[in-house]
């Protein structure tokens, strides 16, 4: 049949092409980004408005998941989007739309999956089965439970959100729905009902009002042709209504009538620090140079440390915060919010005061022009490294040319063109960089709101949880809650109605060897290297000689990443915690020329270094491993390598540890600690860290967020009384970890494009002597503590006031080489497991235990760890979770093909995935070849190993590793609670056998 489907509009961004197609007969509407990589990304986003708190849009997200006209089963959409070669499906919800995602391995799969997809966000079941689980229910013990209930108790009093809600409430109008909470406030959710999320379904969820929003190679007549049926099935269902645009056919909120300041506590414990976030309205959406124009001014004012607002607020011995921030908001009229983060108490209401006074004072004495080209042309090669590096770069604009563009699609390229405005605001004159700055900061009217921490708002906070759970038991009676506990497993029952095998039989499996895969040359700076590549031979060509380790990447770009990677075994125990002040003031210090002995100080360093890379960083790490490696990052245009490496040669070796600067930046990172110490999750994982690593030899343990609170403030104090002991243990921390065995280097770029890229080392990096033998590589599993080494029978419960839910982490010794026979097992047995729909996602957070359940096997680290995140109860969670393992460890329970067949086709997603991006992938050839010891084609052969494994290979590592995950003598477990459930939680361990400590969090 001929299509229904039109081009309406083709734009064209360095070379990356967008095409939007529009079907007229339904009304539905694609736009595809041409992109680069393995990965196919799917975007198909609503426009959704809703004037009121009781989270419509966002348990709608929830319900439509829960099965489809077509396919009336929950989990069946995510049970096929792994056989698509995806790692199950997810969404969000924002203010002003929700957008169902889905990224594949190569097109096949998600052109397979994506009329299914399609019909669950149309055609939904939306039973009262699936509201009751999802939604919202009170379980037998009379507690408030359901995933969407979960999520939002874990969200609700954090201090974003409270801050978050008074300026919503301050900034719009009671008719705007831009006013109100799309998540769903807890208690409208106990009262919101299935029927009127039914509803908002008709109202919004149309064809006419979706954007299928897809990234990634996909042949346009194979994406039109999976839209057939598609379109048949939405024409049969006849015409519907004429339909009001959401946003664009609503009435418009009024700019703010008067400047205003509120301010409201959030729950914490720790009342030292707090935020503060001033709001403006800016331009409106379609006013594409002034929001560029804006965006220029906010990076100028905040971007380095020798932004000035960093510089007068932040990089100041006595800081009014740790960091300041600009977000933008792209709303019809669009949102500019300002925020200053962890502010202390005594200076929060002095924070307005002194921004305005810098800000109008460049007012009167005119912007740096010199600093503003600098800014605007390292914007521009930003933009373009993440057209390579990032597939949202162009999916998000086209996201929000479909919710506020023009109907006919003639504005497209407008939403688009960031480059084209980046030349145009480069032709500013300083007074027109003065009228925005009054337009729009200083004259504009403004809503500033101030978070501060309160013990005794947490404390009524969990007073009054406990008080309204106790009158709610209270109320039903022991025959209602009995009563409701039966209602909850016979609507659980419903739900979990098992998908018929031959839904998944027919929904082929994609091949992965159709993947088309970035390629990545490989070469060494050693001529005896053995690569036989035309990299190498360009390596071998350059006659200079190199004293030390350099892989070259060769990736297609524009840039080129150079990366050091020094190992930290020497380090003694008591320089090791000095590790952070180094990473962050490695690239912010003064600089000595070791020729002449002339200081160049900090801020014209930050502003060279500006002037010469596109990014930068550093800190302990790659890829989420290797935490005993510190890294130093510096990305540059590549025809300014040689540059980068002078750059990397002066930060490594020629600063000038400055005490006050020392003391600024350790002052800095101690007062962002209060704000992590609020954060459940992060906590859970901070105590295991404290029980799991032996704490003189580790990097995760010395950089601790616990052990760093107690470490600092003596280091900040050492610097005011004896400055040259702390110069003394940085010089000497530098020269153990820039010694010649310590270092690894990584090029990756366009190598042909360099002429002579070992010559540019030889003459601009400063190591001139060969190390003998290079230092191992260290793993994290080889500085466990002795309760890492024998795990079992220790842990903590921690009372959090300032959180409402708990979290866990469960901690068990695992596989720790890449090589291990027993890894692929192990990875398909947790993918069973722990897959979107699989047996934990449907008992656990299908039943309101939890929010999210994870199960993580680090073979670097050489744990296997199953994480609790937001559940009401983490006992019970971990409880539903053990009983789910050990019924399949003895046989009662067991995998079915098609969930063994997902599984392994998930891990072909999970791998792939790892080279989504052109750097991505070299950096993933590193990772493979230096630092994991294993070949080039490592990814490609363990997906041949995943495909071999057994069920009897899966009953062994259940046997050997993963049962021991929930057995008390054989892990370490931490749980972060609230206030009210850690007695219970606490006495619930006690009484199946774990000897768990109750601790507040600063006595860790």
């Amino acid at each position: 049949m001929a299509s229904n489907f039109k081009v309406v509009q083709e734009v064209d961004v360095n070379g990356h092409k967008i095409t939007k197609f529009r079907s007229n007969k339904t009304g539905l509407s694609v736009v595809h980004v041409d992109n680069e990589g393995p990965i196919v990304n799917g975007y198909f986003t609503l426009a959704t408005e809703s004037f009121d708190d009781d989270g419509c849009p966002h348990t709608l997200e929830h319900f439509v998941f829960l099965g489809s006209e077509l396919y009336p089963y929950k989990g069946v959409l995510d049970g096929l989007a792994n056989r698509a070669l995806a790692n199950g499906t997810n969404a969000w919800t924002d203010v002003d739309h929700t957008a169902y995602t889905i990224a594949t391995a190569g097109s096949e799969g998600f052109l397979n999956i994506m009329p299914i997809y399609i019909d669950h966000i149309l055609y939904p079941t939306m039973t009262e089965a699936a509201y009751y689980t999802e939604i919202h229910n009170v379980n037998g013990d009379g507690e408030n439970a359901g995933v969407v209930y979960c999520e939002m108790q874990g969200r609700e009093n954090s201090a974003s959100s409270i801050m978050d809600l008074r300026r919503q409430r301050t900034m719009y109008p009671e008719n705007s729905g831009y006013r109100y909470e799309t998540g769903g406030l807890m208690s409208c959710l106990r009262s919101l009902k299935a029927e009127k999320i039914r509803q908002y379904h008709r109202d919004y969820y149309r064809p006419d009002n979706l954007c299928l929003i897809i990234s990634g190679r996909v042949d346009h007549q194979k994406l039109l042709d999976a839209l057939d049926p598609v379109e048949e099935r939405i024409i049969s269902k006849g015409p519907l209504p004429p339909m009001k645009r959401p946003w664009v056919d609503s009435p418009q909120a009024p700019l703010m009538s008067k400047t205003t300041k509120a301010t409201v506590t959030f729950p914490s414990e720790d009342e030292d620090m707090g935020e503060v976030a001033i709001n403006w309205f800016g331009p409106p959406i379609t006013d594409f140079l002034t929001f560029q124009a804006l965006d220029i001014i906010e990076t100028y004012l905040t971007d380095s440390a020798v932004a000035i607002l960093r510089k007068e607020m932040v990089e100041i011995e006595d800081p009014y915060c740790t960091s300041i921030d600009f977000r933008t908001s792209q709303r019809i009229r669009v949102e500019i919010q300002l925020s200053f983060d962890s502010v202390p108490t005594e200076k929060l209401e002095e924070v307005e005061p002194k921004f305005f006074s810098i800000i109008e004072k460049i007012a009167q004495e005119g912007f740096d022009m010199e600093r503003i080209a600098a800014v605007i042309k390292r914007e521009k090669l930003k933009l373009l490294d993440r057209l390579e590096t990032d597939h949202m770069t162009l999916a998000w604009p086209c996201l929000i040319h479909f919710l506020y563009g023009k109907e006919d699609d003639s504005d497209l390229a407008d939403f688009t063109n960031d480059l084209d405005n980046l030349d145009a605001v480069a032709k500013f004159d300083n007074a027109t960089w003065i009228k925005y700055l009054r337009e729009y900061y200083i004259d504009s009217k403004r809503a500033t709101i101030i978070g501060k921490p309160s013990a005794a708002h947490a404390a009524k906070l969990a007073e009054d949880e406990a008080k309204r759970i106790e009158e709610q038991r209270e109320q039903l009676g022991p025959e209602k809650l009995k009563e409701l506990e039966e209602e909850l497993q016979k609507h659980r029952a419903q739900n979990d109605i098992p998908v018929p095998a031959e839904i998944f039989d027919n929904f082929p499996i994609p091949s992965a060897k159709g993947i088309e895969m970035i390629e990545v040359l490989t070469g060494r700076s050693q001529p005896s290297s053995n690569f036989n590549n035309e990299i190498q031979k360009h390596l071998d060509n350059d006659a200079s000689k190199i004293p030390y380790f350099i892989e070259f990447d060769h990736i297609k770009s524009e840039f080129v990443e150079l990366t050091l990677f020094f190992t930290s075994t020497e380090l003694p125990p008591r320089l090791r915690p000095y590790l952070d002040i180094y990473f962050e003031s490695f690239y912010s210090l003064p600089l000595v020329d070791p020729a002449t002995g002339k200081e160049t100080h900090f801020e014209d360093v930050v502003r060279m270094l500006d002037n010469d890379t596109v990014s930068r960083g550093c800190g302990a790490g790659v890829s989420n491993a290797f935490r005993q490696l510190a890294l130093v990052v510096l990305k540059t245009e590549r025809a300014k390598y040689s540059e980068g490496i002078a750059w990397l040669n002066k930060m490594t070796w020629n600063t000038r540890f400055d005490a006050d600067r020392l003391k600024v930046i350790a002052t800095k990172l101690l007062n962002d600690i209060p704000g992590q110490k609020r954060d459940g999750a992060r906590m859970s994982r901070a105590c295991m860290d404290v029980i799991a690593y032996d704490h003189d030899n580790s990097n995760t343990a010395a950089l601790n967020v616990l052990e760093q609170a107690k470490f600092l403030p003596d280091v900040i104090k050492q610097l005011e009384q004896e400055p040259e002991a702390v110069i003394k243990a940085m010089i000497e921390l530098r020269e153990i970890l820039t010694h010649p065995a310590n270092i690894h280097i990584q090029v990756q770029g366009n190598i042909l494009n360099q002429n002579e890229p070992k010559t540019a080392w030889a003459k601009n990096f400063g190591l001139k002597n060969a190390a003998t033998t290079l230092a191992p590589i260290p793993f994290s599993s080889q500085v466990w503590s002795e309760a890492g080494k024998a795990p079992g029978m220790k842990g903590y419960v921690v009372n959090m006031p300032s959180i409402e839910s708990s979290f866990a982490s469960h901690v068990a010794r695992g596989p720790t080489e890449f090589l291990d026979p027993d890894y692929p097992a192990l990875l398909v047995l947790s993918e069973c497991l722990d897959t979107l729909e699989g047996p934990f996602w449907k008992q656990l957070r299908g039943s309101g235990a939890v929010y999210g359940a994870n199960l993580r096997v680090d073979i670097e680290s050489g744990f296997l760890s199953f994480t609790i995140y937001r559940s009401p109860d983490a006992l019970r969670a971990y409880n539903l979770a053990k009983k789910i393992v050990d019924d399949y460890a003895s046989g009662k329970s067991k995998f079915t093909k098609q969930e063994l067949e997902g599984a392994k086709a998930s891990i072909v997603y999970r791998i792939v995935r790892k080279e989504e991006t052109i750097s991505s992938a070299a950096t993933e050839s590193f990772v493979n070849q230096v630092l994991k010891k294993v070949s080039a084609n490592y990814n490609k052969e363990f997906l041949e190993r995943v495909q071999s494994v057994t069920p009897g290979q899966m009953q062994h590592a259940m046997d050997k590793y993963l049962s021991k995950v929930f057995q008390p003598e054989t892990s370490l477990v931490v749980v972060t609670s609230a206030t009210t459930k850690v007695k219970d939680i606490s006495e619930g361990f006690k009484s199946i056998g774990f000897q768990l400590e109750t601790k507040n969090i600063d006595d860790i």
